[in-house]
């Protein structure tokens, strides 16, 4: 038996507690979405936010990409687990500090494990010659063409609808089979 504390449930795969409400059964002893599936999911937000973002750019920069109205976006297979572990720690860290820190302070933390992220993870894939983004050249503000500190107000914004629109969405999945072959009445 699940025990609920004012009204919540927790999650046993992830420890969150989810909301229980008009105390349905459907709710009670429930499990969140598991984690190969939030990483997926995770990932797939990654590579739709990144490609969004490219053609976006592209499509403002046109004069010098060229693109026009193709809004043609573009990242690489590498950005699949990169977003995707990523947002599985910003999902650890918002339910650590949730109800302790402030949402923009938590977007703070966020973009500084952001720009952490990736510095590491590009640091990592070029002594494979295999990181797909290179700043220097690029924008003014950057370390070793790793990271540049150009992107801090949007990695503020997303990082925030990663946690509000995503991540809080992600904790409240759940697999169910109930009510599949029953008619209702």
């Amino acid at each position: 038996m699940t025990e609920v504390i004012n009204g919540d449930i927790p999650c046993t795969e992830c420890g969150a507690r989810l909301e229980a409400r008009n105390n349905k059964k459907a709710v009670f002893g429930k499990e969140c979405l598991p984690l190969a599936s939030r990483l997926i999911l995770y990932g797939l937000c990654g590579l739709f936010a990144e490609v969004m973002f490219t053609a976006t750019w592209y499509f403002v920069d046109s004069a010098k990409y060229r693109h026009c109205w193709k809004l043609h976006g573009c990242t690489s297979v590498w950005s699949f687990p990169i977003y995707s572990l990523s947002s599985f720690a910003v999902e650890r860290m918002f339910l650590f500090l949730d109800g302790r820190v402030p949402l923009l302070v938590r977007g703070l933390i966020y973009v500084v494990w952001t720009y952490m992220w990736e510095f590491v993870t590009g640091l990592v894939l070029r002594q494979f010659n295999a990181c797909p983004w290179d700043y220097r050249g690029y924008t003014h503000f950057n370390i070793m063409g790793l990271i540049t500190f150009d992107y801090a107000p949007l990695w503020f914004i997303g990082s925030l609808l990663l946690e509000t629109v995503v991540i809080q969405s992600a904790l409240q999945l759940q697999y169910t089979t109930e009510g599949i072959n029953k008619k209702e009445d």
